[in-house]
């Protein structure tokens, strides 16, 4: 309800504790454009996994996105990601 309360509010009702500059602002802007565009309802979300075409999970698809992906080229790129190392690991196997 609080999300619908600030999206809806022109402009939006939204602060910050530092201004916003440079790359900052274009990001932000950026993400404002993009949740424009954004619907909500009053229906329960749902996950959809998109590297599978029923919208599931599997181990199967994440690692087939990962050594097919230009961000991960090889398997050596996985250990730069700066995420836990239990991510790692997993996107590794």
């Amino acid at each position: 309800a609080y999300v619908a309360t600030v999206l809806q509010s022109t402009p939006l009702n939204i602060s910050f504790r530092r201004t916003l500059v440079g790359n900052r602002w274009e990001a932000w802007l950026h993400l404002v454009r993009r949740l424009m565009d954004v619907q909500l309802s009053q229906q329960p979300d749902q996950l959809y996994w998109k590297l599978n075409k029923n919208g599931v999970f599997s181990v199967k698809s994440m690692y087939l996105d990962v050594i097919n992906s230009s961000v991960f080229p090889s398997s050596k790129h996985v250990w730069k990601v700066k995420v836990p190392l239990r991510i790692k690991v997993f996107m590794w196997f």
